[in-house]
C-alpha cells in the first residue's frame, strides 16, 4: 500500500520483450503510458544483452542489481510484462523481501494469475487492476520452496543443493517430459502447445520409479506416470489440475497418476481443462506440508527410439512452473506468504 505523502508510486517495469511470441514488447510499451497517465512512476529495468548466458539468469542478476542498489527510496513495486516463465524468474527474486509484484499477463500461458484469481485480461484492464491496488495492502501468497541438486555437471560437488521457488507447481516424470517438449516448441501458442507436447511424449515415454514421502508418511515406491506438487491450481496453459487448491493456505497438494495405456489417458485427459478428472480411480490428490521425491530408475528401459533424449524424460530433472529447476532428489516444502503481491481485493 503506498501511503498518502509518500509522493508518486514507483513502479519498476520488468518486460520480456519475447514473451506471448513477441507480444511483448508492444505490451510493455502500452503498459508503461498506461502505468504512467494512471499517476506513478515508471522505470524500465535494463537487463544487458546476450553474453552466451541464459537470458533468465541475466534478467535475475539485473533485477537483483538493482533492488540491491537503490537510489533514494527504492521502487514500491517490480511490475512484470510476461508470461509463467518471466513471473517465475521474478518470484525468486523477490521471494522473502516484502517488495510486492504485479503482473500484466502476456505470456502463451498465464497460469500463476489464473491461480491468484485474476481472470487472463489485456494490458488496459491488468494495468488497471495494478493501479487499484496501490491503495491496498499488498496479498500474501504461498510459494513452493524446492531444495534439490543443481542442473549440469561440475556445478557443485556431491551432496550440493540449491533452494529454488515455484509458484504455480513443480512436475517430475511425464509432466517434466512433457514441459521440456513444451519450451522446444515454436508452435503452435498458448495452452494448445502444452497438448501438442503431451501427445509427442505419450507413445515414447518410459515411466519412472519415484520414491515419495509426504509429510514423513511414505505415499509412493514405484512407477509414477505424472507426478505433480501444486501450490495453484493451473499449469500447462489452463489445465486445472488440482481444484481445491488454494495460495494462501500453506497447503500444497500432491497429484499423482500411475501408469496409464495411452488410450485409457487420452480418455482421461481432456477432463483436466476443467477440473473434471478429479474423481477417476486413477488420480490421487493428497495435501501436503512437506513431499520427498527420489529417483529410483527408468520403470524399463528407454528403446532405441529414446537414445539421446535428456533424463528429464526419466524423472531425473525437476520443473516448476515450466522451467527447469534442478535433478532428483527433491524436497518440495510450503513456503508461507513468501511472496507479495499487487491484489486489488476484486478477486
Amino acid at each position: 500500500m503506498i501511503h498518502p505523502g509518500s509522493g508518486r508510486p514507483r513502479l519498476l517495469l520488468c518486460i520480456n520483450p519475447g514473451s506471448g511470441a513477441g507480444r511483448g514488447v508492444g505490451a510493455g510499451s502500452e503498459a508503461a503510458a498506461r502505468l504512467r497517465s494512471g499517476g506513478a512512476d515508471v522505470e524500465t529495468l535494463r537487463v544487458p544483452g546476450d553474453d552466451g548466458t541464459p537470458a533468465a539468469a541475466r534478467y535475475a542478476a539485473a533485477l537483483t542489481e538493482r533492488l540491491r542498489h537503490r537510489p533514494g527510496r527504492g521502487p514500491d513495486a517490480v511490475v512484470v510484462v510476461g508470461g509463467d516463465g518471466m513471473v517465475h524468474v521474478t518470484a525468486n527474486v523477490l521471494a522473502g523481501t516484502g517488495i510486492p509484484l504485479g503482473v500484466v499477463p502476456a505470456g502463451t500461458g498465464n497460469d500463476t494469475v489464473r491461480s491468484w484469481g485474476w481472470a487472463e485480461s489485456g494490458v488496459r484492464e491488468s494495468t488497471g487492476r495494478i493501479l487499484r491496488s496501490l491503495g491496498h495492502p499488498p496479498r500474501s501468497v504461498d510459494l513452493a520452496r524446492v531444495e534439490l541438486r543443481p542442473l549440469g555437471q561440475g556445478v557443485a560437488g556431491p551432496g550440493a543443493t540449491v533452494v529454488r521457488y515455484a509458484v504455480s507447481g513443480v512436475n517430475v516424470a511425464f509432466d517434466a517430459a512433457v514441459n521440456a517438449t513444451a519450451n522446444r516448441l515454436r508452435w503452435p501458442r498458448g495452452g494448445l502447445r502444452y497438448v501438442v507436447a503431451v501427445l509427442t511424449e505419450l507413445m515414447r515415454y518410459r515411466p519412472a520409479v519415484l520414491r515419495v514421502v509426504v509429510d514423513g508418511e511414505p505415499a509412493l515406491d514405484g512407477p509414477a506416470f505424472v507426478l505433480c506438487i501444486m501450490n495453484g491450481r493451473f499449469i500447462g496453459g489452463g489445465m486445472e489440475v488440482t481444484p481445491g487448491t488454494r495460495v494462501d493456505d500453506g497447503i500444497l497438494e500432491a497429484f499423482h497418476v500411475p501408469p496409464l495405456n495411452p488410450v485409457r489417458f487420452l480418455r482421461v485427459f481432456p477432463r483436466v481443462f476443467s477440473g473434471r478428472h478429479t474423481g477417476i480411480p486413477e488420480v490421487t490428490i493428497r495435501p501436503a506440508r512437506s513431499v520427498r521425491i527420489e529417483g529410483v530408475e527408468p520403470a524399463s528401459p528407454p528403446g532405441p527410439e529414446a537414445a539421446g533424449r535428456g533424463a528429464a524424460e526419466h524423472g531425473a530433472v525437476v520443473f516448476g512452473d515450466g522451467e527447469p529447476l534442478g535433478r532428483l532428489p527433491a524436497t518440495v516444502t510450503a513456503a508461507d506468504g513468501m511472496l507479495a503481491v499487487l491484489d486489488d481485493g476484486e478477486a
